[in-house]
């Protein structure tokens, strides 16, 4: 009885379909919290007074931006930029959008809130570009991070309660193309629609090569991870899935189409971890609707 009170009480908080969570055949022994990224690790110190600011462009290379509460998006047009220990909620297009163009990029320790839609009442990126992505808590956004280049490190992030406006199709991470060389490690990511993914890379704007994705949480979706070749002729190679926790999404954990990647040594145990995270406020407020 405590076992089904429990997931009940998942897919309340959570709204994940019963069917989805259940996963009684693979058993975990429990994880506390800290082993994953969740709202206790992530975002900025819950201690840290951060100061009120508008939207921001940043057009000077090397600019450093930290200890903000940053109320409408920020742009980076300029190399080397950090963006960290800060709050940016936005309904924008992107909260966080990178110029294609722009190397050396750093959002680290951060709160990304998309508001839940975009201005147009459609969805929105939480980052869009390329760099190192680290330890941010990602959320009310269609997409947590959607890249554009190469050379990405996305690491340690909590990517969670995607909610957009519009028509969705919700990801966690999304790689659409013309992306390479790439780490995605020891995230958070939990998709708890029927569609779409927590990591989505297909080919349709161009070649994906050498996409690591190793020892994350991952859940949901209607397939939890996609490798999808379906587009056209771009080749899709390199993609290595190794160590990660996986929550079945609605139709299984994985879709992989036109493209063999590496699948080793990942867990089925993704949504008995999940119940063990703390979600902060965004949980109460998600269990009150």
């Amino acid at each position: 009885m405590l076992y089904a009170a429990r997931i009940a009480a998942a897919v309340a908080a959570l709204q994940i379909p019963a069917g989805v969570v259940a996963e009684p055949n693979n058993p975990s022994k429990p994880a506390f919290a800290s082993e994953w990224p969740d709202a206790s690790n992530t975002g900025p110190p819950r201690d840290l007074k951060l100061k009120p600011s508008g939207p921001l462009t940043i057009a000077v290379a090397g600019t450093t931006i930290s200890g903000l509460d940053i109320q409408g998006g920020v742009t980076v047009n300029a190399d080397n930029v950090t963006i960290e220990t800060s709050r940016i909620s936005a309904k924008a297009w992107a909260v966080i959008k990178i110029d294609p163009h722009r190397t050396g990029i750093v959002v680290r320790d951060c709160s990304i809130d998309g508001l839940g839609a975009g201005p147009d009442g459609n969805g929105n990126q939480g980052i869009m570009g390329q760099g190192t992505f680290q330890r941010n808590n990602i959320f009310n956004v269609e997409n947590g991070i959607v890249l554009t280049g190469k050379d990405n490190l996305i690491e340690g992030n909590f990517i969670h309660d995607l909610n957009a406006g519009g028509a969705p199709h919700y990801d966690g991470i999304q790689i659409d193309g013309g992306i390479s060389d790439t780490v995605i490690r020891h995230n958070t990511i939990i998709n708890s629609h029927g569609a779409a993914g927590a990591i989505m890379i297909d080919n349709e704007f161009g070649p994906v090569s050498n996409i690591v994705i190793e020892g994350n949480l991952l859940a949901g979706g209607s397939y939890t991870i996609y490798s999808d070749g379906k587009f056209n002729d771009n080749p899709i190679s390199n993609v290595s899935i190794t160590d990660n926790h996986i929550g079945s999404g609605q139709y299984g954990p994985t879709l992989f189409r036109k493209n063999r990647p590496t699948y080793l040594r990942n867990a089925t145990d993704g949504w008995h971890l999940v119940r063990n995270l703390n979600f902060g406020k965004v949980a109460a407020q998600e269990a009150i609707r």
